[in-house]
């Protein structure tokens, strides 16, 4: 029998406790069924679990890897503090009394942080809210830095002869948490290559910006960034909802031509149509893109993205949410745990597992290091404010208001919008907007890690960047008895969910003057012709988008026209709209899943949901909207002014006049 070291044995011991633990929680998921692997479901459910399945055990490997090292860590840095110490002869004990103090610790200030990864434990709540309510990531870290001047003064008091074993342990461990935040000088060609740069931020409403009055400084670095680009007041995007909308930015087509008409379209329904993005590849750009959510947006390689890093697709990113290994959230939400469970880690839609700012400053670094190779487009999708939404310390505390239930200020709680169910319990439309301006201060301060990142590796005055929103929100203003349930965008043409953010600034070099704003309609579907244009590379042919350089010089546009529908949402067109058609229906039966897990809207919710559309037109002086009845009939109603070009326009694009008008 081969006789171990002690610190072998603190390293063992500590593994085997860690997985002791994993083991805990993953009997309490699989007795639960949470997972799919012991659950025995017909219907609609069987497809799910079958793909499901197979993904389960490599990445239940990986987790109790990470859980192993994770405890084989924390003993050995606890081992070696008691040996400095010289604490009592019955040192087992000692070390897993040093291990369990600073754990206590790390799991305070993961609480402070973000406590989303405990709010579903079925105790300690109280003990949660306190935290969430009153903690401060400095308690924690000082009540451990009191423990570790406690070891100090033992090492003091007692001088113990500690083995050079020890020493080291404590030295390279210290070191560890300095290193991770380490990144090595990018070395810059000189002159650096093209740079283009596309930031999309989930669900930003423009009301939101200090440019529009607003004060509260919900997104500071936007409204610094404006200050070097030209912002446009009214930019549309042609459908409020983001795997669509970006599908209307890549290729500068409008949803019924490209065929992607809402989330989870089948992707055999939609158009193959080239996107600018392939312009660029063909000019020998590298092309990149990155989001942290996947589950209602996904570029497949039809995008033109060469090197596309995102969450899994389909049933196993909803798989993923079940499994709540809280160890993850603890011990993973780093560089090192994102590279063993990049599923898990860099995966927005799990709440409290995914660390938004230690992701935004991996993103940072990687577009830096590929900027330095050669000409690059980078695109970035940053999703903080869309359901399941769950902001992190501070910005959970920022707007809300104390008095709101505790589980509606850590993270979006989803309430079923239906004709005639009434405003949910607990929740209110002040409370519903306080949570999501916490959400887009998380989605602002991440954006401005990027654009930081490129400040530092002097980038950023030469890159051409565009700053854009998929589309706004609306909180159900003017329904006054559904307010208060989950936001939604794309269930109706209004100002609130179809007008966007966009701003862009251009390469300091390019030397010609700047806007600071302009009054110009634009819409989603310009902004790749508009990107062509300026990098000198060959326009996309047959487009509906028409670039607006120009603007950017003050020069005025050719008056434009959007055509816009709405989409298909967890809210039914009737709650708004009496006697509108509402057939597609709205429950797990609606989607299919493919063999390869990928879950899509099944061809009769498909034809339903595009039934029960919306579409309309909107020239900056009036939206004409014509909407389907439940009776078979048609309605047209404008808001504003809406005159017969617009009406032509609208025509034009849906089909043939409408059977009613309604002024």
């Amino acid at each position: 029998m081969l006789r171990k070291s002690p610190w072998t044995w603190a390293a063992l011991a500590g593994a085997g406790l860690f997985l002791a633990l994993f083991a805990g929680e993953g009997w309490l998921l699989l007795r639960s069924g949470a997972v799919g692997l012991r659950m025995d479901t017909d219907g609609p459910f069987a497809a799910l679990f079958r793909v499901v399945r197979p993904h389960v055990p490599g990445l239940l490997l990986r987790i109790g890897a990470l859980y192993a090292l994770a405890g084989a860590g924390t003993f050995l840095l606890a081992w070696a503090a008691a040996r400095v110490a010289g604490l009592p002869a019955l040192r087992g004990l000692s070390t897993l009394g040093v291990a369990t103090f600073f754990t206590v610790a790390w799991t305070w200030r993961t609480a402070v942080m973000r406590p989303a990864l405990f709010d579903d434990l079925p105790f300690g709540q109280g003990l949660l809210r306190a935290l969430a309510e009153r903690g401060e990531p400095w308690h924690a870290t000082a009540f451990a830095a009191a423990g570790a001047l406690g070891l100090v003064a033992s090492a003091a008091l007692r001088r113990p002869s500690a083995p050079r074993a020890a020493w080291t342990i404590l030295s390279v461990g210290a070191l560890l948490p300095v290193l991770s935040n380490v990144s090595l000088p990018v070395a810059q060609p000189s002159p650096a290559p093209p740079l283009v740069v596309i930031i999309g931020i989930d669900a930003f409403r423009v009301d939101r910006l200090a440019a529009n009055g607003e004060r509260r400084g919900i997104a500071p670095n936007v409204d610094a960034f404006l200050e070097d680009a030209t912002l446009f007041d009214r930019a549309y995007t042609p459908i409020a909802q983001t795997e669509p909308a970006w599908r209307s930015l890549l290729t500068a087509r409008w949803p019924h031509r490209h065929g992607d008409r809402y989330p989870l379209t089948a992707t055999s329904r939609w158009t193959p149509l080239p996107t600018f993005v392939e312009r660029f590849a063909a000019a020998g750009y590298g092309t990149s893109f990155r989001t942290d959510c996947s589950r209602f947006h996904y570029e497949d390689a039809d995008s033109g993205f060469d090197d596309r890093v995102q969450p899994p697709r389909g049933a196993v990113n909803f798989m993923l949410e079940k499994l709540r290994f809280r160890g993850v959230g603890m011990y993973g939400a780093h560089a090192a745990g994102a590279w063993l469970l990049p599923e898990l880690v860099d995966n927005r839609a799990l709440a409290g597992l995914h660390e938004p700012f230690g992701y935004a400053d991996r993103l940072a670094r990687d577009l830096v290091s590929r900027a330095a190779k050669g000409p690059l487009l980078y695109a970035f999708h940053a999703t903080a404010a869309h359901f399941p939404g769950d902001p992190t310390w501070p910005y959970y505390r920022r707007f809300a208001d104390p008095g709101t239930a505790l589980e509606r200020r850590l993270r979006m709680v989803f309430s079923p919008v239906t004709r005639g169910a009434g405003r949910p319990a607990g929740v209110t439309r002040t409370s519903a907007e306080a949570l999501y301006d916490g959400l887009l201060a998380q989605a602002d301060a991440q954006v401005g890690q990027v654009l930081d990142g490129l400040k530092r590796a002097g980038r950023y005055d030469e890159a051409l960047v565009v700053l854009f929103s998929d589309h706004g929100e609306s909180f159900h203003e003017d329904a006054p008895d559904v307010q208060g349930a989950t936001p939604v965008h794309g269930a109706r043409l209004q100002e609130l969910e179809n007008r966007i953010l966009l701003a862009v600034k251009l390469p300091r070099s390019a030397g010609a003057p700047r806007v600071a704003r302009s009054p110009d309609l634009v819409r989603l579907v310009d902004v790749g012709p508009t990107v062509l244009e300026l990098a000198g590379l060959p326009a996309l042919g047959g487009v509906d988008g028409q670039g607006f350089a120009r603007a950017l010089r003050g020069e005025p546009l050719e008056p434009r026209r959007l055509y816009a529908e709405t989409g298909y949402t967890h809210v039914a067109p009737d709650v708004f709209h009496a006697g509108h058609r509402a057939q597609a229906p709205r429950s797990f039966e609606a989607y299919r899943i493919r063999g390869d897990g990928v879950v899509e809207l099944s061809p009769e919710a498909h034809d339903a949901a595009v039934a029960d559309k919306d579409v309309g037109a909107f020239d900056g002086r009036g939206w004409l909207v014509r909407s389907p009845l439940a009776d078979g009939g048609v309605e047209e109603r404008c808001t504003g002014s809406c005159d017969a070009a617009l009406s032509a326009f609208l025509a034009a694009e849906a089909g043939p006049a409408v059977v009613g008008h309604a002024p």
